[in-house]
């Protein structure tokens, strides 16, 4: 896996040069933005001088921002709200994120660092999470590096589908969207270098796999990535959705994670060429904690009800908590054709996943094997899906909330605050979203009930 020239332009400079980079590059704005429980970015456009002057303490956001649900219902009693009379916390800028935009002309982008007023972090915000359990990784002398693979629909402006039938890799069907492909193409090679653009199973369904990275950089990408593919979309006057499973009969979209990790020599920890597989013990334990808290942790993994209608037998998202060489209906798919390429493939997360959450849940697991030196047994072969000898992760929704707010593990990994907010803030969507009633199931029984 030898390295490349990147496409990205990034700052790669100190606070003292910032400044001189963004008008050298013609720079007349910045978008500053941060990440909210649900992956959604939320941020300010601001001028060069507000930029500049929020460079060492930030900028102010009502804190309540945070404690909000998909359609801005926000949740009482915590701090984020009335006990802190609605107050703010601040937003200061990772100047190593900050990169240029192809699709928003003299613009560029950074992401944050939430933390309070007295600078200390906030600790249920997604990013800090991330850095919390990158730094426990770094006890152990290990560098992650991950990869995602991201995988939508491109619909209509009323987020309808364009195509007809299911037709995977067929080079023929993306000729049809050749030009909108090369819009969206160029907007997100902001962020990401991507290895590899494919029609998927589903009608309008494509899937992007990016080059491999330093793991919270990669998360930052794979945000800017999500929001930016929506914004080219919108210009074009089409639509995106990352949506698990948008359509009744079409295939899910996922998230899948490839994950190694570095020692500090910089070789692949993964690999043992002594090992008739060629993995290490290491790779091993990190897939043996990875499988042991997979159930608990659905919830990061899977975070809407949407989530697990993906989960369908015969549909290649896994339903086994397994894992396999090269084995696309398990869990963890382990990848050793090469050496230096050994890597995982965590193929549970849905196309919704929050990629920072969902990498910070994949991560801690590991280390947790590592410490523990947990086994995860002998690689399964063959189709799993109907095999009862191997346990299942959960389809239901409500499953996964109630064992992630009954884990143990969570809060010691994530702390306790965060998961606390997180289960709560969950809960409250899903007692409101269980009581609608579907058109789908209208139909069902409405006329002979």
């Amino acid at each position: 896996m030898g390295d490349r020239e990147s496409n990205i332009m990034r700052f790669a400079g100190g606070q003292a040069e910032v400044m001189d980079w963004l008008r050298q590059n013609g720079v007349e704005k910045v978008r500053l933005e941060w990440t909210d429980l649900h992956g959604i970015s939320r941020g300010k456009r601001l001028a060069l001088a507000t930029f500049e002057h929020g460079l060492d303490d930030g900028i102010p956001f009502a804190a309540l921002l945070f404690a909000i649900d998909l359609q801005a219902r926000w949740l009482r009693g915590t701090r984020f709200g009335e006990e802190m009379s609605f107050g703010d916390f601040w937003a200061r800028p990772d100047l190593r994120s900050l990169r240029l935009l192809r699709h928003e002309p003299n613009t560029a982008q950074v992401m944050t660092r939430l933390t309070w007023s007295d600078g200390s972090p906030v600790v249920e915000y997604p990013r800090n999470v991330l850095e919390e359990v990158l730094g426990d990784l770094a006890e152990l002398d290990f560098r992650a590096l991950a990869a995602p693979e991201f995988e939508f629909y491109f619909l209509d402006s009323n987020y309808k589908v364009m195509d007809t039938g299911a037709n995977a890799y067929a080079m023929q069907k993306r000729w049809g969207f050749r030009e909108e492909e090369r819009a969206l193409l160029d907007a997100v090679s902001a962020h990401v270098d991507y290895e590899a653009c494919n029609y998927e199973f589903g009608p309008g369904q494509y899937e992007i796999t990016v080059r491999y990275g330093e793991a919270l950089q990669i998360a930052d990408d794979g945000h800017f990535f999500r929001n930016t593919m929506k914004e080219a979309a919108v210009a074009i006057d089409r639509r995106v959705t990352f949506m698990a499973k948008p359509f009744d009969v079409e295939a899910g979209s996922s998230c899948h994670f490839h994950f190694s990790l570095e020692d500090t020599n910089g070789k692949n920890a993964f690999h043992d060429p002594d090992d008739p597989l060629g993995l290490s013990r290491t790779c091993r334990l990190f897939i043996g904690g990875v499988l042991a808290h997979l159930q608990e942790l659905a919830l990061l993994y899977l975070p809407t009800p949407n989530s697990y209608r993906r989960l369908a037998p015969d549909s290649f998202a896994p339903l086994s908590i397994a894992w396999g060489i090269d084995n696309r209906v398990a869990a963890v798919r382990v990848i050793n054709y090469r050496p230096e390429s050994t890597r995982i493939e965590l193929r549970v997360p849905g196309g919704d996943v929050s990629v920072y959450l969902g990498l910070a849940a994949l991560i801690a697991s590991g280390i947790d094997g590592i410490r523990n030196e947990i086994d995860p047994g002998a690689p399964s072969e063959g189709h799993l899906d109907y095999d009862p000898n191997i346990p299942k992760i959960t389809n239901e929704w409500g499953v996964a909330l109630s064992a992630f707010e009954a884990s143990e593990f969570a809060p010691k990994a994530f702390g306790k605050d965060m998961c606390s907010f997180y289960g709560r803030i969950k809960r409250m969507e899903y007692e409101r979203i269980k009581f609608l009633v579907t058109q789908e199931e209208r139909d069902e029984y409405i006329e002979l009930i």
